[in-house]
């Protein structure tokens, strides 16, 4: 099963999620995607979902790791969930 066109995209990293797996715990309309939340649906912490997104930059863009792990410092600085006040919020 395919979601529409327009998909809502993850509030941590800010992944397109299109498809059941994406999202957290298999389930749409989670928040955040199977990467940045667990099986409930909650947001991982702070540490993990860095490490995740730094670990993907490196794979997918061949990043350095100290320079993925940078890049993906920004990225989630820039992110809802990650704001200052926002649940969850380790950064």
């Amino acid at each position: 099963m395919s979601l529409p066109e327009h998909c809502p995209s993850c509030g941590s990293c800010g992944f397109p999620m299109r498809e059941p797996a994406d999202f957290a715990g298999g389930q749409p309309g989670a928040a955040y995607c199977s990467t940045c939340g667990d099986e409930a649906g909650r947001l991982r912490p702070y540490d993990e979902v860095l490490q995740a997104n730094a670990d993907y930059l490196v794979r997918q863009q061949g990043l350095d790791p100290a320079a993925a792990r940078e890049m993906a410092r920004a990225l989630l600085a820039a992110m809802p969930a990650w704001q200052a006040g926002a649940p969850g919020r380790g950064a």
